[in-house]
């Protein structure tokens, strides 16, 4: 992209420069020859696109020489001009700018969405999901071969994306980092997730952080700089092996279940709002079963989960609901969940 912006960069001082010089051979042939604007601009466009017309007979040394320098800087910018948009067309280059100001205008349109730090191996997991789920993101990423690898790939051309470091602000602000719902960390290193983590919090104390650690002593550090949830790859990999010995049947259900049931098929934690239409009411009384295809395994409150939760248990507000089924029912029981009343 870094690229792509240079070129642009060539291409809008190229056109400036043309305009400047334009405008210096009117105003030159004005002083020198005493002439009206209209014929100095005439004298001005042959001049530079080189035509051959001819200039005026009796014109002053002066005249003839300026004239030479505006010839000679003209074709210099022209053929600087041309060389660059020649570069926008090489190999594709001007399809994939196309692209580019497509994405930004979907980044100038984007809230409510998870700003993920890191396009690599785990970046790409999460980014796959979120693709499957509808779920709208950014991806930060320092390095631009990671993004373009990704964007080789047919199922990665529509990704969002920002080349540049995490830790620093404006790429944050860039990302829409007020309007976000939330920050994935993935980065290798602990110091650059808690470092980002801190700036993140500081820009919007309500985001939702998640983060991977490479270590049990810095998830403590993480989870002080304000990060809500910190994932240990060893940790989770070590309880999956232990999983596939001691209960394979019980993991092979689990994983079967995308499967079985289809790519649209899911979990999903929805909260419940305080002018919610719930909140209140007994979970019999809501009938989301009767009313939608999904089923609610769990309410979740204060951090603890209420499993197969009974028809007396009362609803309160800042409950979540921990459902599974197809997505567009479970965006269905969003909405359902949100009215104010029914």
């Amino acid at each position: 992209m870094e690229e792509y912006k240079r070129i642009f960069k060539q291409v809008t001082f190229s056109v400036l420069i043309i305009i400047m010089i334009f405008f210096i051979g009117i105003v030159g042939f004005m002083i020198l020859e005493g002439w009206d604007f209209f014929k100095a601009f005439y004298i001005t466009a042959i001049t530079l696109s080189t035509v051959g017309y001819g200039m005026p007979e009796n014109i002053s040394n002066a005249t003839i020489i300026f004239d030479a320098i505006l010839i000679f800087s003209g074709i210099s910018v022209v053929l600087y001009l041309i060389s660059s948009l020649t570069a926008l067309f090489v190999e594709g280059d001007f399809k994939k700018i196309g692209g580019i100001l497509k994405m930004m205008k979907r980044i100038e349109e984007i809230t409510n969405h998870y700003i993920v730090v890191g396009g690599g191996k785990t970046g790409k997991y999460i980014i796959d999901e979120f693709i499957r789920t509808k779920i709208p993101y950014i991806v930060i990423e320092k390095d631009e071969g990671k993004i373009n690898k990704l964007l080789e790939k047919e199922e990665y051309k529509h990704i969002n994306y920002i080349i540049g470091d995490a830790k620093e602000e404006d790429i944050l602000l860039k990302a829409k980092i007020y309007d976000a719902k939330g920050v994935l960390l993935t980065l290798p290193s602990d110091v650059d997730n808690l470092y980002i983590s801190l700036t993140a919090k500081t820009l919007n104390p309500s985001l939702y952080i998640v983060s991977s650690a490479t270590s049990s002593e810095e998830v403590r550090k993480l989870l002080y700089a304000g990060v809500d949830n910190v994932l240990l790859p060893p940790e989770i990999t070590g309880k999956r092996m232990a999983l596939m010995v001691s209960k394979p049947n019980v993991l092979s259900f689990i994983e079967s279940t995308q499967v079985d049931f289809g790519e649209t098929f899911g979990f999903a934690e929805i909260r419940i709002p305080e002018n919610s239409w719930m909140v209140g009411k007994e979970f019999g009384e809501l009938e989301i079963s009767k009313t939608l295809d999904v089923i609610v395994m769990a309410i979740r409150r204060n951090g603890k989960a209420k499993y197969n939760p009974k028809s007396n248990f009362k609803i309160k507000a800042k409950d979540s609901l921990m459902v599974i089924g197809d997505q567009e029912d479970i965006e269905k029981l969003r909405r359902f969940v949100i009215m104010a009343q029914i």
